[in-house]
């Protein structure tokens, strides 16, 4: 127990907490286990639930689909990123905040073991430990506004080469 404390510790969303808050945090944790190969989450379905990777590489695959073709024909997949318990990887934590359909397919590489967290128990828990709910919260958004900051200059540099190709034609 004391490893998945630390492992907590160290992740992103959990930074910053309490002994006595992590230990919170892993009794509304639930372990599970997928085998390699296994779809973890799928891309537009609905989800309420974070995931922990504990060991294990997962793969994050987003579809790629062209407008003018059949979209069954056309359905390609592009693996944007692994991730991996080294790097603390935390996945679905959009999850936390509302109900909305999956952004990203999420495949197992290895035989992975996770913890994961439910969207109600985490707002049960957050309503009864304020603190503890404004830590995870301002942790989240961090990471939230992270993640747009890196949207926008991926935007701006493909919006720049877009803009290139279009006057060289």
């Amino acid at each position: 127990m004391g490893q998945e404390r630390d492992l907590l510790r160290e992740t992103e969303i959990f930074r910053n907490l309490t002994e006595d808050q992590i230990r919170k945090i892993l009794k509304i944790s639930r372990e599970v286990t997928f085998a390699e190969g296994e779809v973890v989450m799928r891309e537009g379905e609905d989800g309420d639930t974070l995931y922990i990777i504990l060991e294990g590489t997962v793969e994050v695959v987003k579809s790629l689909v062209r407008g003018d073709m059949d979209e069954e024909e056309n359905r390609k997949n592009k693996v944007f990123t692994r991730l991996d318990a080294s790097g603390h990887a935390v996945f679905g934590e959009i999850a936390l905040l509302e109900t909305m359909r999956r952004t990203a397919t999420i495949k197992t590489v290895t035989k992975c073991r996770f913890y994961e967290i439910k969207k109600d128990d985490f707002l049960n828990l957050a309503e009864t430990d304020h603190e503890l709910g404004f830590r995870i919260l301002l942790n989240l958004a961090r990471i939230v506004s992270a993640r747009l900051r890196k949207a926008d200059e991926d935007t701006i540099k493909l919006t720049t080469a877009l803009s290139i190709i279009i006057r060289e034609s």
